[in-house]
């Protein structure tokens, strides 16, 4: 059974969703990893309330979930306009296939893509991803989350001249730079490289036809597109130019400090996302699953 048919088979045996979405090393082929090591295989779950989900879940498939899973969860009201109250990760077996689950409430997805306040799920969806039927406005907010970070990248590594690996490090070390996965042992220092080089095809396949791509003896010419930042995610594009201020920005004066605004501002959402995240997750994995994976991530450090 091949990746999407996988996918296809957990989404018949669970509550309807709205869009079920493959990614990470489960899914593509990824740098760092021996032939002998089975990566989880991730997917997003789409739903339209998380709640909801999780209940009827809970009685389609209590294997789902963990002794101690926080059935507060279950109980509490609903609070919409709270994204990490609608979203968590679950861990289960299917087909004898081990899958983590990240499942987040269509509205709260959307929120992240148009504004990357948290960049959560936003931040996934600028590397390889693996679907097969996802409503239209979904996927066209995913296209243009693409385009972002690309514009973003090419903010971000300022230079004149870049070959594509280079182009696909910055947007891959976007969405991982500070997050605290990173910070502490467990997660290797490389990852960001690793999803790209074992994966350049897909990236290819991503970004090589954006308007913004130029290609001049095989490398690529950085337009510097900094006038449009205005199209960028709104809580962003806010951030940028509140930190740029009203002058007029050009290429050869602001390429350095452009960068390291960027970089500032993907440190300190990526930290608070991932701290967020995890805690978000912890409620609905079970705070045993959860140890038992930081434990799991530990030991494979170790022995690397």
């Amino acid at each position: 059974m091949d990746n999407l048919e996988l996918i296809q088979s957990v989404k018949e045996s669970i509550p309807e969703t709205i869009a079920v979405i493959g990614y990470g090393s489960g899914m593509f082929k990824q740098d760092g990893y021996d032939k002998k090591d089975k990566p989880d295989k991730d997917l997003i779950l789409v739903v339209e309330d998380f709640k909801d989900f999780l209940m009827e879940d809970f009685k389609m498939n209590p294997h789902h979930f963990t002794d101690d899973f926080d059935k507060n969860i279950l109980e509490r009201k609903k609070e919409k306009a709270n994204y990490y109250k609608n979203l968590g990760c679950l861990k289960f077996y299917h087909d004898d296939v081990h899958f983590k689950v990240m499942i987040i409430s269509d509205e709260a997805l959307k929120y992240d893509l148009k504004t990357w306040k948290h960049f959560g799920m936003a931040g996934r969806l600028t590397k390889p991803i693996l679907y097969d039927d996802i409503p239209e406005d979904l996927e066209r907010l995913i296209l243009k989350n693409r385009e972002n970070i690309l514009l973003t990248a090419l903010l971000y590594k300022g230079s004149l001249y870049m070959k594509k690996e280079g182009l696909y490090n910055a947007i891959s070390k976007l969405t991982y730079i500070n997050d605290f996965r990173t910070i502490l042992p467990g997660e290797r220092k490389s990852k960001s490289r690793d999803i790209v080089s074992g994966a350049i095809d897909e990236f290819d396949e991503m970004y090589l036809d954006s308007p913004l791509i130029r290609f001049k003896n095989g490398i690529i010419v950085n337009d510097y597109p900094i006038d449009l930042i205005n199209e960028l995610p709104v809580n962003f594009s806010n951030y940028l130019y509140h930190k740029l201020g009203a002058e007029k920005i050009t290429q050869e004066k602001d390429m350095e400090r452009v960068s390291k605004i960027i970089e500032r501002y993907f440190k300190k959402i990526n930290l608070i996302n991932s701290i967020e995240l995890a805690i978000a997750s912890a409620a609905t994995l079970g705070l045993k699953e959860s140890a038992k994976h930081a434990a799991e991530k530990y030991q494979k450090h170790l022995k690397r």
